[in-house]
């Protein structure tokens, strides 16, 4: 019997489902030994078996399910004992949404569904998800149905990157205001938080003290009142391990469980939820400023029960952690500007000072952490006349082992709304780059983002992701001034060879992409039109400098050449400027 099996499989096709097809008792299940399967059956589930695309045969009027690899992961827990079992035990909790649609194409008519919201319990827990699937019938040859054929793919991550970019929108309007005290900024970062209760159930601020010995409860998400049961007016507790402090006082990321048993009802169930369980994880995420030691306070976010706590859900909280703390900075900055003025007659003089404690400390908070991976340096220079915030950014997030994603881009605008603007952008962008997404990909994404937020028209951004190992950097350009890319012998090139529009010009805009080969000592520059830009001078001069001491600083570390392009290229500038070096090292394995 097993070679009669092996016979469904393609020659060469060799991966775990095998191992388990063959293994499996067919013998004791509806469908019978192999030998005796009909034609028509043999047929549906070599397709299936020999396709990568995630796909599941379901025979006869018990729907016994034969499954591919690609449908392995959906299963979860349920796999492989799910192999030659009937769907509605497998899938029981599925079963009254998917049992009518199954009926219909039983009876000749195939179904389709987009993004369809369904509960599963694969993972020990009912979970969230969405997914995109058809169910077609398989007929014999006399033409009766005698089976379905589901081809499916999960739209999990971009249903919930979509929401998630939404719930980041959120604190557009909080950034651009300013707030009396850090507590009321606080408050106001919670309301917007309160907006998207399916991701974050509940969120708490403490704010450190003066004395940096305790942490204060700044805010939470209950705005309409007092939650349903007590919480820690303040942190530490007494000779009491708290995880939350210990967030703080490590700069680290915390997580407790047993909520659920420890705060019943902390959480009301809404009217809306898919089911009413009780939150039972939390995060405690610290609030850290570019250019500060330590955090500056913590935030507490409650992890929805029905959704995983994988890396894509901590980065998005991690996200807005990062914008809470640049809002409580923004009103640390402006509480300081409003204490100066009182006591000094030459307030002028001083608000000019202190409108550079929000430029830096501002800019830089939006901008992230200034840890970067080995290789890469970057600057924010503000333009010194203008001595205010603006939209320049840059961003370089590590997608796996030595893969990176780099973004330079440039709000249209200044002040503090170009900078609301930017951060929303950049945010966005590490979002998608978080979701495995192509440089062209996380373009045309933003572009319809860019659509949804006021003054984000027209901004430029270059996106690459840099494959230390493959030795390659794919990019893709929405209007902005090309990278310079300089060998270790010398030789340049400019990176304009997938230019397009800049955001949200054109609607369904196609970006396209191109992919550049790195040898070992390459440097790579990303630049905002600051660093080039001089009135009543072409910008192909100012282009031509930056080429020029790219070449002449090839043998410098990535940050000293970094400084050298600061020091040698800015002079009187009367832009706000972000640049990005990275320079490729050698020795790495090369990927076949």
């Amino acid at each position: 019997m097993a070679e009669k099996t092996a016979t469904l499989f393609t020659p060469g096709l060799d991966d775990g489902i095998r191992e388990v097809v063959l293994a499996t008792d067919w013998a004791a299940t509806p469908l019978g030994e192999v030998s005796t399967w009909p034609e028509s059956l043999r047929a549906a589930v070599g397709i299936c078996l020999n396709n990568p695309f995630p796909m599941l045969v379901m025979w006869g009027p018990e729907l016994v399910m034969v499954y591919n690899a690609g449908y392995a992961p959906i299963l979860g827990d349920k796999h492989p004992a799910a192999m030659g079992r009937p769907c509605a035990q497998v899938w029981a909790e599925l079963w009254p949404t998917i049992r009518g649609r199954l009926d219909g194409v039983l009876a000749g008519t195939a179904t389709y569904d987009v993004d369809l919201p369904l509960l599963m319990h694969r993972h020990g827990f009912d979970e969230a998800t969405w997914f995109t699937f058809a169910y077609s019938p398989i007929t014999d040859p006399d033409g009766r149905v005698v089976g379905v054929l589901n081809t499916t793919s999960d739209t999990t991550g971009r249903v919930l990157g979509a929401r998630r970019l939404t719930a980041l929108q959120a604190f557009a309007e909080v950034g651009a205001a300013r707030h009396g005290d850090t507590d009321r900024a606080a408050s106001a970062a919670m309301a917007a938080l309160a907006r998207a209760p399916d991701d974050v159930p509940f969120g708490l601020v403490y704010l450190l003290d003066p004395d940096g010995r305790s942490a204060h409860l700044a805010a939470t998400t209950w705005q309409s009142g007092p939650p349903p049961v007590p919480l820690v007016p303040r942190l530490p507790i007494g000779g009491v391990p708290d995880w939350a402090w210990e967030a703080i006082s490590t700069g680290t990321v915390q997580v407790t469980r047993g909520l659920a048993e420890r705060l019943p009802g902390l959480v009301p169930p809404r009217a809306d939820a898919l089911t009413p369980a009780d939150v039972d994880q939390a995060v405690a995420i610290p609030l850290v400023v570019a250019g500060q030691s330590a955090p500056i306070g913590v935030l507490v976010a409650g992890v929805a029960p029905q959704l995983r706590l994988d890396e894509d859900y901590l980065s998005f909280l991690e996200l807005v952690a990062g914008q809470v703390a640049a809002v409580v900075t923004d009103a640390q900055a402006y509480q300081a500007e409003r204490r100066r003025s009182a006591e000094r007659a030459e307030a002028e003089r001083e608000v000019a000072r202190a409108a550079v404690e929000v430029s830096v400390t501002l800019q830089r908070s939006i901008l992230g952490p200034v840890e970067l991976p080995a290789g890469f340096a970057v600057r924010y220079e503000p333009a010194a006349r203008a001595l205010e915030v603006g939209g320049d950014w840059y961003d370089v997030v590590e997608l796996a082992q030595d893969v990176f994603g780099v973004v330079v881009g440039d709000v249209v605008g200044r002040g503090l709304p170009a900078a609301a603007v930017m951060g929303q952008l950049r945010s966005a962008g590490r979002a998608l780059l978080l979701e495995a997404n192509g440089p062209a990909q996380v373009l045309s994404a933003l572009d319809r983002f860019a659509e949804l937020v006021a003054g984000a028209a027209c901004s430029t951004v270059f996106c690459a992701v840099v494959d230390r190992r493959a030795g390659t950097l794919r990019y893709s350009s929405a209007g902005h001034l090309p990278a310079v890319l300089g060998g270790a012998d010398g030789a340049t090139r400019l990176l304009d060879g997938a230019q397009s529009l800049p955001l949200a010009v054109r609607t369904g805009l196609a970006r396209p992409e191109t992919e550049v080969a790195l040898t070992a000592g390459d440097s790579l520059l990303l630049y905002t039109d600051g660093l080039v830009e001089r009135r009543h001078e072409a910008l192909d001069e100012g282009i031509a400098r930056a080429v020029t001491a790219v070449v002449e600083g090839r043998a410098l570390s990535p940050d000293v050449l970094a400084s050298v392009l600061v020091d040698q290229l800015l002079d009187d500038q009367e832009d706000d400027v972000a640049l990005l070096v990275y320079r490729h090292p050698a020795g790495v394995a090369q990927v076949p």
